[in-house]
């Protein structure tokens, strides 16, 4: 069978032709009440997993070490877990089964819409879950399908273009810097000072910076289509034209604060 891509996320298999329950909880959103642990808590999936493995072959399988640990069920387990998350993600996992199983790698043309319409669902809640919103999130739930089952639904469509919802103008640091009269560095730097974003270590001698949830009143972020070296995507971060009101206020504040001490300085 060809990989399984839903949402996105590929949905890996064990050596038995399981299907990584993990996988399929990542693209359905990843709520933590949807976590293959919790449905399996349930008597119906234990008694089904049970039934299914009379025939020889147990139906599930929990991998606790090694490259790829996580929780891998047969099909029939699959279609039961996607339907205790909702009747949505169950039709659409169905209907992605159906699709690659009777055509491998090949979407019929009278299926390629309504597969694409349920995998931009799920891909829209998973861009949410990366800070995306609004348009922004649909852009990026439109390169996840493109690049899972090769539909562009925003060309079917005729859509050239989303806009951003305020029509705001939109700037990297460097550009609002300069408005400011200082480096990409010292802007990023105003910006933490406002809270409105902050630095996290990505991996060992690196850093790069988030944007908190007060700073997602002003900022847009993007995806750029790359990855980093540990899988999650590369996004940039541009800020509102109505940040500079607030980035000002303190920009003053801070430039008062150094002459005062200046001066009082001198006067010791």
């Amino acid at each position: 069978m060809s990989a399984l891509i839903i949402a996105g996320i590929e949905i890996h298999q064990d050596q038995d032709g399981r299907f990584s329950l993990n996988d399929f909880h990542r693209a359905a959103g990843g709520e933590k009440r949807h976590a293959p642990n919790e449905w399996m808590r349930i008597g119906q999936a234990k008694e089904l997993a049970e039934e299914i493995g009379k025939a020889g072959i147990p139906g599930l399988r929990t991998a606790r070490g090694g490259r790829a640990p996580g929780t891998y069920a047969c099909k029939e387990l699959v279609y039961a877990y996607a339907m205790w998350i909702s009747p949505t993600f169950s039709l659409h996992v169905i209907r992605t089964f159906d699709s690659v199983a009777a055509n491998d790698q090949h979407i019929p043309q009278e299926k390629r819409l309504p597969v694409a319409a349920d995998n931009l669902d799920a891909a829209r809640r998973i861009a949410e879950l990366f800070g995306l919103e609004g348009n922004q999130a649909l852009l990026s739930a439109n390169s996840m399908v493109k690049s899972a089952i090769g539909v562009d639904l925003m060309e079917m469509a005729g859509v050239k273009r989303l806009v951003n919802e305020s029509q705001e103008l939109n700037f990297t640091p460097t550009e609002l810097g300069a408005k400011f009269g200082m480096s990409a560095v010292g802007m990023n730097k105003l910006l933490a000072d406002c809270g409105l974003q902050r630095q996290v270590i990505c991996k060992p001698g690196k850093k790069r910076w988030e944007v908190t949830p007060d700073g997602k009143l002003f900022a847009v972020i993007t995806d750029t289509g790359k990855k980093h070296s540990d899988g999650k995507p590369v996004q940039q971060v541009l800020w509102k034209e109505s940040v500079q009101e607030m980035l000002k206020r303190l920009a003053d504040k801070l430039r008062a604060e150094s002459t005062s001490v200046v001066i009082g300085g001198s006067r010791s």
